[in-house]
């Protein structure tokens, strides 16, 4: 079970330091790299009352069709160059970058290199090539390219220097499509919370919510997303609203149930105003 406290301070602060450096590293490339997965919650809403749990890895989604071939270093130069490294019959998207903590501890932060379905490779394929790189296909992320958000990270390189990149990162609404793809295919109860913690801390609320990702509803794949995501939160003791207590680590009975109760409401309001159905197999 992936619980809160699986995500110690120290760990947490290595993989934005790498997120940075990353950033820095890739930059001819930025305009064509969007940050997925675990990290968005904190950089998209940044002015959150509450503090999000962060992350200890890394997803980059990269917009192949853009990325040309003619570039002063490739991809994989660029992360070499800096340190980044892949493990000998490990996975061809999967790169790692091993850094010290304070106290001299090492810490090894795992980066997954991602690229949308559609256009490129065929189907059969699991990858997208992208230069000298193997990217990873996950459904739903030709969406997070359109309307993404910039924000800017600041911070300390591993190095110790200092940076301020600008980093761009899914609006609300493909985010909450590849969450909801994430939990339809695998056991992570930090997914579940990163839509409870998104529903319940976006600018504006529900209203918000729904104004910003109402023009995507129109789209099949988003509805799909959507779709997934509004059946694994259907009830008050589904996936999503079980798993949001479980990885907060609530064991009052009447805490936990409170914490159920408010994922479940979130998320069948919102899509109760989008029109969208529980996704059926």
């Amino acid at each position: 079970m992936v619980i809160r406290s699986n995500y110690p301070e120290a760990e947490v602060q290595a993989c934005s330091s790498v997120l940075l450096e990353l950033m820095t590293a890739l930059g001819e490339f930025r305009q064509n790299i969007v940050l997925v997965g675990g990290n968005v919650p904190s950089l998209l809403i940044p002015d959150a009352k509450e503090k999000h749990s962060g992350t200890l890895d890394i997803d980059l989604a990269l917009d192949f069709k853009n990325i040309s071939g003619d570039t002063y270093k490739t991809i994989v130069e660029s992360l070499t160059a800096s340190g980044y490294y892949q493990k000998e019959n490990g996975q061809p998207f999967v790169f790692y970058r091993d850094i010290r903590d304070e106290l001299g501890n090492k810490i090894t932060v795992e980066i997954d290199l991602l690229a949308g379905e559609y256009g490129g490779i065929g189907k059969r394929h699991r990858h997208q090539r992208v230069q000298d790189v193997q990217a990873r296909k996950a459904r739903g992320t030709d969406l997070v390219f359109d309307n993404a958000v910039e924000v800017r990270l600041t911070g300390s390189l591993p190095s110790g220097a200092k940076n301020t990149v600008t980093i761009r990162v899914p609006s609300i609404g493909p985010f909450l499509v590849t969450k909801g793809m994430a939990l339809w295919n695998r056991m992570n109860e930090k997914d579940a919370y990163d839509v409870y913690y998104c529903c319940r801390n976006y600018p504006g609320g529900l209203a918000a919510l729904v104004e910003t990702i109402r023009p995507l509803v129109g789209n099949k794949l988003a509805r799909e997303g959507l779709g997934k995501l509004n059946a694994k939160f259907a009830t008050v003791d589904g996936i999503g609203p079980t798993w949001t207590s479980d990885f907060l680590e609530i064991e009052d009975p009447e805490e936990r149930a409170r914490v159920q109760r408010e994922a479940f409401e979130l998320v069948n309001a919102l899509m109760t105003q989008l029109g969208i159905e529980p996704f059926a197999q």
